[in-house]
């Protein structure tokens, strides 16, 4: 047998434990490859963007204030034994510092039948100065009915009113009152000493309607008492809460004493009267409005400030109207 020698042992041995060592090395590795360690936390590779989205918030619409406007009936005077006459500075100083339609006009004579139709847009076939006792529209609609349907509110004012408003006392007169010719009316009445109190109060109505008495409204008083009226009414009014948030005052007068002129040429009327609009944006600018308007024509202007439908002749675009001068207040929001 042949025996190697040392020398040839040691080099096979090296080699041996260099494969071992080697396996070995591979099996730790692969080990530790297998083996669980720590997590790994993944990073997503698709990014995501934020969206940032505005919303635009438009400012709250704040609703258009309900007009205020008053209706204040003076009588039997033309346009000429008023505007520009000395002896009566106040009644000019409104002309002359608000709104004058110049070419206003009454619907008829006696009295009864303007007042009648300001309020229902027709005379109700009435050519007299008679009581409710005479004439009763039970069925017929008014102003008054149309704001009440709307829920707009209303109230009108008499100087001394009596208990009974259906009948003539004193210096007051039912023909001048015209609310009590529609018996079925919405139209609450009162006695004018209530009215500031109600103009300051924290509801108070909307539309006014004022009746003065017969010294005062120029019927039995001189035209100085009924300017001595005015300048005391009118800075009453003004005062008042109701006034100053947006009111206006329409101050008319019922008829001419003096001439029987109408809208139309050729047709008879009540007569050229003055007819005012008083207003704080009226103050700012005043204007004269020369466009010919009746008694219609003003409720058609009261009807169009309230977005009310016409009723009667007020539907009449004939009639005219006042709207600018009441627009110009409108417009003031107030």
């Amino acid at each position: 047998m042949k025996i190697l020698s040392n020398k040839g042992r040691v080099g096979h041995e090296d080699q041996a434990t260099w494969l071992v060592r080697a396996a070995v090395a591979l099996l730790v590795v692969g080990v530790a490859a297998c083996s669980p360690g720590k997590p790994v936390t993944k990073v997503p590779t698709t990014s995501t963007s934020s969206t940032i989205t505005t919303t635009t918030t438009k400012p709250a619409t704040k609703p258009a204030p309900t007009p205020h406007i008053m209706v204040v009936m003076m009588e039997n005077k033309s346009l000429s034994e008023v505007i520009g006459q000395s002896d009566q500075p106040y009644t000019n100083s409104l002309a002359r510092n608000y709104g004058l339609a110049t070419e206003s006009y009454a619907y008829g004579h006696p009295s009864l039948p303007n007042y009648l139709d300001i309020v229902s847009g027709s005379n109700q076939g009435v050519t007299d100065d008679n009581p409710p006792s005479s004439h009763s529209f039970p069925n017929m609609q008014t102003l008054a009915d149309q704001l009440a349907a709307a829920g707009i509110s209303e109230k009108a004012y008499a100087e001394n009113l009596p208990t009974n408003p259906i009948s003539n006392a004193g210096e007051y007169a039912v023909r001048h009152f015209p609310w009590e010719y529609f018996p079925k009316t919405k139209m609450p009445v009162a006695d004018a000493s209530s009215l500031v109190p109600d103009l300051n109060s924290v509801t108070p109505p909307s539309f006014v309607w004022y009746t003065p008495n017969l010294i005062d409204d120029e019927h039995d008083g001189t035209v100085q008492q009924g300017d001595e009226f005015l300048s005391s009414f009118i800075p009453q009014v003004q005062a008042t809460n109701w006034y100053k948030v947006g009111g206006q005052i329409i101050i008319t007068w019922d008829e001419s004493d003096t001439d029987i002129t109408a809208i139309s040429d050729g047709q008879t009327g009540g007569g050229h009267v003055p007819t005012i609009v008083v207003s704080n944006m009226l103050k700012t600018h005043p204007q004269q409005e020369a466009t010919p308007v009746d008694t219609a024509g003003i409720l058609r202007s009261i009807e169009d400030a309230y977005g009310l439908s016409h009723l009667g002749e007020a539907a009449n675009t004939a009639n005219g109207s006042i709207d600018s001068l009441l627009n110009s207040a409108l417009v003031a929001g107030g």
